[in-house]
């Protein structure tokens, strides 16, 4: 009867070790995933700034469209969000200012 004790005992115990070895691993794949997303997340915003400053007016406005794609993914944090803001409300003026500075030279 002891040798069925000690051996269910055994037996239990390794399978919580393995089991939490498991969800361990299991957050670890997680944060390798969401840490891989979250790089992706910021060559495309660095693209779509690359666009967004861009010569080309329609390149321009490609940017800033991704720009507020990018914007309203779950990856981009508050942080990010002030970047977007900021950085779409410097473009935007420069364009404003581009667009007014053809009318003042002609006044």
């Amino acid at each position: 009867m002891l040798p069925l004790v000690v051996g269910l005992l055994t037996a239990g115990g390794a399978f919580l070790g393995v089991r939490h070895s498991v969800h361990g691993n299991d957050r670890a794949t997680e944060q390798r995933e969401l840490a891989a997303r979250r790089e992706e997340w910021w060559r495309r915003f660095t693209w779509a700034a690359e666009l967004a400053l861009d010569q080309d007016p329609a390149k321009r406005v490609a940017g800033l469209k991704l720009l507020t794609k990018l914007g309203q993914s779950d990856l981009a944090q508050a942080d990010e969000s002030v970047l977007l803001d900021v950085f779409q409300g410097r473009v935007l003026d420069a364009l404003l200012d581009e667009f007014r500075r053809p009318d003042s030279e002609e006044n």
